[in-house]
């Protein structure tokens, strides 16, 4: 059985919309409006009960750079222990594995250093996941941010790797 050039216009069409809808699927997995983005300041999320603070640091964030992420947790406005807080990072898209456990730092504050690539489609947005477990009771809070190029060249700003 032929179809005629009409009928598989109309299929190619038709396969076209529905390979452009999966697309639009797959990319709204990812919310991005109620994840802080802590590119540049810092932010809290409010768990409810527990209130996380999120750092990154040094500012601009760079690929292929040693970065800072800081996190550190508030019940009734007391520091309190991130039991098996773990940070991990991903894209929209597979870029390896990126999970590190958090060591204590001073003043109640939890912290990993992770050198992470930039992706090679030229997106810069990264997501963090922070798993930790509070009495019991295993949490998560998710931050986005992205990184910036190294500097080609001294002195333009950017800070290098």
């Amino acid at each position: 059985m032929s179809l005629s050039r009409g009928s598989r216009t109309v299929l190619g069409l038709a396969v076209a919309a529905a390979l452009a809808a999966a697309a639009l699927a797959v990319r709204g997995r990812t919310p991005t409006a109620d994840v802080p983005d802590v590119s540049r300041a810092d932010a809290t999320l409010d768990l409810g009960d527990v209130r996380v603070a999120v750092s990154a640091s040094p500012r601009p964030l760079l690929a292929f750079a040693r970065n800072r992420f800081r996190f550190r947790a508030e019940k009734d406005g007391a520091p309190v222990a991130l039991d098996g807080a773990v940070v991990s990072f991903t894209m929209t898209m597979p870029m390896g594995e990126h999970r590190h456990a958090l060591v204590a730092a001073p003043e109640g504050w939890h912290e990993a250093t992770a050198a992470l690539p930039l992706c090679a489609s030229g997106n810069r947005r990264w997501f963090g996941t922070l798993d930790f477990t509070l009495g019991g009771r295993a949490r998560s809070v998710r931050f986005a941010f992205d990184l910036e190029p190294p500097s080609a060249t001294p002195g333009e700003g950017a800070r290098q790797p």
